[in-house]
């Protein structure tokens, strides 16, 4: 989805029709220098440059409209993984170094950040969970993503971190989010997600999780509200 659809689309749902005018009209400029780089100053010639193959070169500005309205967005469903991946995008640059500092000084930590491998499954590899004995993570998980809908491989790719390492270790995050449902226990209910955003903020110092947990319980019904607060939140935290 285009930044001026994330922007206008969540604003059609809050704001008045002269709101929402003047959101589109900001929107549709940044959406153009977005688009065309080049066209701006020769000091800034070099965002227009990818650093790696999914790399979306933006500005500071950019990135804040990217995050507005992949909140905004988020906040109207939940359910949409791609808002929230998104937001992480846009709010992550200059937030990897607790989760760097974590993994340089754990032996498979830096054996990840050195190889890069990414998390995937051949048909066979991933029905072959299916045969693992009962109780261990791998049937776990198979079982649970089954369960749910859900497929491996559509966590979307890392588009605005703006360097190559830290938008690997976004995308190992983003990979490894249906783990935390395997060994946390937890479903996904938006009640249980936001939980495991509070518990993914405590371990990787991203503002995303934060983001969702500050205002992802406002969408939350009372009686799942008071559960959020009185158990989940001091569980994650």
């Amino acid at each position: 989805m285009s930044l001026v659809g994330l922007v206008s689309g969540a604003a059609r749902r809050v704001a008045t029709p002269a709101a929402l005018a003047g959101a589109a009209l900001v929107a549709a400029k940044a959406m153009a220098a977005f688009t065309s780089p080049d066209a701006r100053a020769d000091s800034a010639r070099s965002m227009s440059q990818p650093l790696y193959e999914t790399h979306k070169p933006s500005t500071p500005l950019q990135k804040a409209f990217v995050a507005a309205g992949a909140a905004l967005m988020g906040f109207g469903d939940p359910t949409d993984g791609s808002h929230i991946a998104a937001l992480g995008d846009a709010t992550s640059n200059g937030f990897f170094g607790q989760m760097r500092q974590q993994m340089i000084s754990d032996p498979t930590g830096r054996r990840i950040l050195k190889e890069r491998p990414q998390i995937s499954f051949t048909p066979e590899q991933w029905e072959a969970l299916a045969e693992l004995p009962d109780g261990s993570f791998g049937h776990t998980y198979y079982n649970q993503m089954k369960r749910n809908g859900i497929s491996w491989s559509t966590r979307p790719p890392v588009r605005f971190v703006d360097n190559e390492e830290d938008a690997y270790m976004l995308l190992r995050y983003r990979q490894c989010h249906d783990f935390y449902h395997t060994i946390l226990d937890l479903d996904i209910s938006v009640v249980e997600e936001l939980a495991i955003k509070v518990f993914e903020w405590r371990q990787t110092g991203l503002p995303v999780g934060l983001i969702a947990s500050v205002f992802g319980p406002l969408r939350l019904p009372p009686h799942e509200k008071a559960r959020f607060f009185s158990h989940y939140l001091p569980w994650a935290l």
